[in-house]
C-alpha cells in the first residue's frame, strides 16, 4: 500500500509529451532528464536507425505494451542512468511467445544501463537477439516472470558490479553463438539454474557469486548440444554460494 501511495504521488509525464522530449534530445544530442517524475507507456519507446538517446534519472518508465523500450538499427543507441524500469503484464499478452521483455534490443542495436532497476512482471528482465549487444553496470535485475537476461544468435552482455535476482527458468541464458562476461556480480535465487550457456556461446564468469533453486541442476551449465558446436565457459573466482539448491 505505501509502494502504491508513493506511485500515485510521483509527478506524471504524459506518453505524448515523453515522445516529444525524445525526438527533440535526439535531434539536438541532449539527455532526456525526469527529474523523480514517472512515464506510464502503453508502446514501447524504440530507439532506431543511427538514433543516439540518453534519459537520466531519477525516475520510473513503466510500460505494459511488448517491451519498455526496443533497440535496433546501427548507431550508438539507448543510455540509461539511475532509473527504474518496470514491464507491466497484459491480458491481450498472456501467450508466452507474447510476454515480451523490459528491455528488448535486436539488430544491432545497442544499449548501456548505469544504476538502473529493471523488472517484468511476466516477460524477460532484458532480451537480446541477432548482434544486439548491451552493457550494464551497478544495476539490479529483479526477479522478472521469465529468464532474467537473455541472449540469443551472436548478441553480447557486458555485466559489471550487478545483481540479477531470480529468473524462471534461469538467470542468464546464452544460445546460438552469444556471447556473456558478467564480473563483481551476483546471479542469485533462479528456478533452474543462475547460468546456462548451449550451442556455441560463450560464459565468462569473475568475481561472481551464483545460486539457484533447483535441487536436480547445476548452477552453472555449459553444454554443445550439436555436432559442431563448441560452447566455452571461463570461471575466475566464482563462488556458488550455500543457497544453491542443487550442483555447483
Amino acid at each position: 500500500m505505501l509502494w502504491l501511495a508513493t506511485l500515485a504521488a510521483t509527478p506524471l509525464i504524459s506518453e505524448h509529451r515523453f515522445g516529444q522530449l525524445c525526438r527533440a534530445a535526439v535531434a539536438c544530442k541532449r539527455p532526456v532528464e525526469l527529474r523523480g517524475r514517472r512515464v506510464a507507456l502503453t508502446e514501447a519507446l524504440r530507439v532506431q536507425r543511427q538514433d543516439e538517446l540518453t534519459i537520466c534519472g531519477p525516475g520510473c518508465i513503466d510500460g505494459s505494451g511488448h517491451s519498455v523500450v526496443q533497440v535496433e538499427g546501427t548507431g550508438p543507441g539507448l543510455k540509461l542512468i539511475d532509473l527504474d524500469l518496470h514491464h507491466i503484464s497484459a491480458p491481450d499478452r498472456a501467450e508466452k511467445r507474447s510476454l515480451g521483455a523490459c528491455i528488448f534490443a535486436r539488430g544491432r542495436g545497442a544499449i548501456r544501463l548505469e544504476r538502473c532497476r529493471v523488472t517484468s512482471e511476466a516477460g524477460f528482465g532484458l532480451w537480446l537477439v541477432q548482434r544486439s549487444r548491451a552493457v550494464l553496470k551497478e544495476c539490479e535485475v529483479v526477479d522478472p516472470g521469465r529468464t532474467a537476461v537473455a541472449v540469443f544468435n551472436v548478441a553480447k552482455v557486458d555485466v559489471s558490479s550487478s545483481t540479477i535476482t531470480g529468473g524462471d527458468p534461469h538467470g542468464v541464458c546464452a544460445r546460438g553463438e552469444a556471447y556473456v562476461a558478467i564480473r563483481d556480480s551476483r546471479v542469485v535465487g533462479a528456478a533452474d539454474r543462475a547460468c546456462y550457456a548451449y550451442m556455441s556461446a560463450r560464459l565468462d564468469l569473475a568475481r561472481t557469486e551464483v545460486s539457484a533453486n533447483d535441487a536436480t541442476a547445476a548452477a552453472i551449465q555449459v553444454e554443445a548440444l550439436r555436432p559442431g558446436d563448441a560452447a566455452r565457459l571461463v570461471l575466475d573466482d566464482v563462488v556458488v554460494s550455500e543457497a544453491t539448491r542443487g550442483r555447483g
